[in-house]
């Protein structure tokens, strides 16, 4: 991270988190979400996102403000690849910063610069696990712009969007059924027509209702079918229990069953 003599980071904090959250994954969002921001920074000063979760949370990733002066327009880096956000006042208090403040000057604001820093990659799943907004926010700010049900494109570009993303939670203590199967649920982000339909049916768990969308098993008759994907994960931890890591060699085969391991 590229340091100058002196530095004022400032703290920039939503209104609303979903619709702060959604602005980070999509620019051209008409929301307007940040309290203040306007002509208050000076060129080369950096900025914090805090969300105003319950409780609050500040996004592990700094902006630099240009010569607009205004800190909602702050470049961050090319783009928000699933930064991980913390709890605000945990992350002060270890810092030995206290209170938080709204500015932060010199080695204090490098300080908190280069701690988000060090942040930025802890997204094991189980800091996603559970029913409050820190998970729910980390799990929205890893969606990839499809719905993780059907896969269909959600548009974030209206003003409805908040309307249209649903965040699926699951227990904090939820334990792995086994190192194959894996977790019985998983943490996701659906749109209106699969949250509406996974209720519908009945499925309290979102793994369950996506296998419901993939093939049986040919062999089995299952409903286990992992989608292949080929190549090695950099972040294996995060491989959703529905699809399956095929290795390097790509084969023509696209399915893999999770109770009797047939390909197809």
């Amino acid at each position: 991270m590229e340091l100058t003599s002196h530095h004022r980071l400032h703290l920039l904090s939503s209104t609303d988190w979903k619709d702060a959250v959604i602005t980070l994954l999509e620019p051209r969002s008409p929301y307007r979400p940040w309290h203040g921001g306007e002509d208050e920074g000076q060129e080369g000063d950096t900025v914090a996102l805090v969300l105003n979760t319950d409780p609050p949370s500040i996004v592990a990733d700094v902006g630099h403000v240009g010569d607009s002066r205004e800190l909602r327009q702050a470049t961050f880096r090319e783009s928000f690849a699933s930064p991980n956000v913390v709890d605000v006042d945990t992350f002060m208090t270890v810092l030995g910063l206290g209170m938080r403040a709204d500015t932060f000057d010199g080695d204090d604001a490098i300080k908190v610069e280069l701690s988000l820093d060090e942040c930025r990659y802890r997204s094991a799943p189980r800091s996603r696990f559970g029913h409050n907004d820190l998970a729910r926010a980390r799990t929205l700010l890893r969606f990839n712009g499809r719905c993780d049900g059907c896969e269909q494109e959600v548009d974030l570009t209206g003003m409805d969007a908040r309307d249209q993303l649903f965040v699926h939670t699951v227990d904090h203590e939820m334990q792995e059924t086994s190192i194959i199967l894996g977790y019985p649920d998983w943490p996701a982000v659906m749109c209106r027509g699969c949250r509406d339909r996974m209720a519908e049916d009945g499925h309290a768990s979102f793994v369950d209702y996506k296998f419901t969308l993939n093939p049986s098993c040919p062999q089995c008759r299952g409903h286990r079918a992992c989608e292949i994907f080929y190549g090695m994960p950099s972040d294996h931890e995060n491989v959703p229990p529905w699809e399956y890591a095929g290795g390097c060699c790509v084969e023509s085969v696209t399915w893999w069953c999770g109770i009797c391991s047939t390909t197809w």
